[in-house]
């Protein structure tokens, strides 16, 4: 298996958020990020200890820490790569600020008496921050940065990376993060207020309208039907289970909920191990995983008939760089705002919801049948998992190759990684099984099978606003 390069410490180190958004500024200067904390140089450990087994943490859904699902494989032989296109999810994060995990603490605190693993909770303080990327999704960003550099530096002949994020805090923290990983620290400059500057310019694109980097459609279901089904059958046993440890505590399904992920920020924020985890048995993070499963499904996925629309902006991007001609897309692509085509190398930063909805327009991940919500399917039935989708930093990186003579016109080929997975392209259907046993398949064909995005949706973005 590949593996990372040794990382270069930058000058002043990957940054961070050191405040919730609502204490601190940020800047952007001449297209270049200037953020407001430094990642010290011990976080830049290369295997952070979380001290909770890998087996526990690859079921911890959306909210996973990164892990290849797959080992990258070198292009065939006769092959070179001439253009890389990544879309990235940012690193891991504090909780939203929305997410109220503090009703549960309250809850169990407000028990008559606390004991076995809840008597923590006799001395427990809530103190997680709200929205910001963490020292530990820096160092995830920083290290997708060195690995892209390991793979794809070849492409730096033809220019700079172009890199975009949308524009959420933690998204662009990231950005920045990834081009200090990607540049090494000869590139890490300081800023005159002593800030880390990022070594390569971010087009910032604003979260306060259409973005094709941000997922948007105010008419779409709402997931909430299908995910309360499935809490409201594995909770209960599980408040069943702490109410013995919690004389008089009145829990409610969202709690347990809530629970499992305080366990998850709680570790990735102030590692080692929160006590929250010792409260919950290996089928119960199961469990907790498959809620993430239909969450996603059902939210910009194949389950919500107005999911997939939202990812069609960025195909038609993707598109047009495959092939150096002009975007044309009738949804959320903002003719406005800089998109060069000479470039071999983009690298897009963006949300995990964004990514379920472009895997979706694409045909990525094109599951069976629906995802029951009442009921677990047996391993060998699933074959849609959040935490191999969309983990913090999960990334899609889709490669032109030029084989035999090509040059990236109509004799390229693609192909798309998952996490490092080869997706197999069953859409794609080129009638060629040597190429399709690669995972290959041309640009022709790949462009010909993104029909739904090329039509902006075939009706269903407008839908979304109507």
């Amino acid at each position: 298996m590949e593996k990372a390069p040794s990382p270069v410490l930058p000058t002043v180190g990957p940054f961070i958020s050191k405040a919730t958004p609502s204490k601190r500024k940020s800047t952007v200067k001449g297209g270049l990020l200037a953020a407001t904390g430094i990642l010290s140089l011990l976080a830049l450990s290369r295997v952070p200890q979380l001290g909770v087994p890998e087996k526990i943490q690859r079921h911890w859904g959306q909210y996973s820490p990164y892990f290849p699902v797959g080992e990258y494989a070198q292009p065939p032989p006769g092959c070179v790569i001439d253009q890389v296109n990544i879309l990235q999810r940012h690193g891991a994060r504090y909780p939203n600020d929305d997410d109220d995990y503090y009703k549960a603490v309250r809850r169990l605190q407000g028990a008559k008496q606390l004991k076995g693993d809840l008597k923590f909770l006799k001395d427990y303080e809530y103190t997680l921050g709200v929205d910001d990327l963490l020292a530990f999704g820096a160092l995830q960003s920083y290290e997708a940065g060195e690995l892209a550099h390991m793979r794809y530096s070849q492409l730096l002949t033809n220019g700079l990376p172009f890199v975009r994020a949308s524009g959420m805090q933690r998204v662009v923290d990231t950005a920045g993060n990834w081009s200090l990983g990607f540049m090494h620290s000869n590139f890490a400059l300081s800023s005159p207020r002593g800030e880390p500057d990022s070594p390569l310019p971010i087009q910032i694109i604003s979260e306060e309208r259409n973005d094709t980097l941000n997922n948007d459609c105010p008419n779409a279901p709402n997931q909430d039907y299908y995910t309360d089904q499935w809490l409201h059958r594995f909770a209960p046993p599980i408040i069943k289970k702490l109410q013995k440890m919690a004389k008089g505590a009145h829990l409610e399904d969202e709690d347990v909920k809530r629970l499992l992920d305080l366990c998850i920020f709680e570790t990735i924020a102030n590692a080692p191990k929160s006590a929250f985890c010792d409260l919950f048995e290996y089928q119960e993070w199961k469990d907790w995983e498959y809620w993430g499963d239909v969450e996603k499904y059902y939210k910009t996925g194949y389950g919500d008939p107005l999911g997939p629309v939202q990812g069609v902006g960025y195909i038609n991007e993707l598109l047009a760089r495959l092939t150096g001609t002009p975007v044309a897309d009738r949804t959320t692509h903002d003719a406005a705002l800089p998109f060069p085509l000479d470039r071999a190398l983009y690298a897009d930063f963006t949300h995990e919801n964004l990514m379920v909805a472009v895997y979706g327009a694409m045909g990525l991940f094109d599951v069976s049948k629906h995802l029951d919500p009442t009921r677990l399917p047996p391993d060998e039935d699933r074959e849609w998992f959040a935490g191999r989708m969309v983990p913090f930093s999960a990334r899609m990186v889709v490669e032109r190759l030029s084989c035999g003579g090509g040059d990236g016109g109509g004799g390229a080929l693609v192909r798309i990684f998952v996490n490092d997975a080869l997706q197999p392209l069953e859409f794609c259907n080129d009638g060629d099984e040597d190429l399709a046993e690669l995972g290959l398949c041309t640009l022709a064909s790949f462009v010909a099978s993104q029909g739904y995005a090329r039509r902006s949706g075939d009706g269903d973005f407008e839908k979304c606003y109507e």
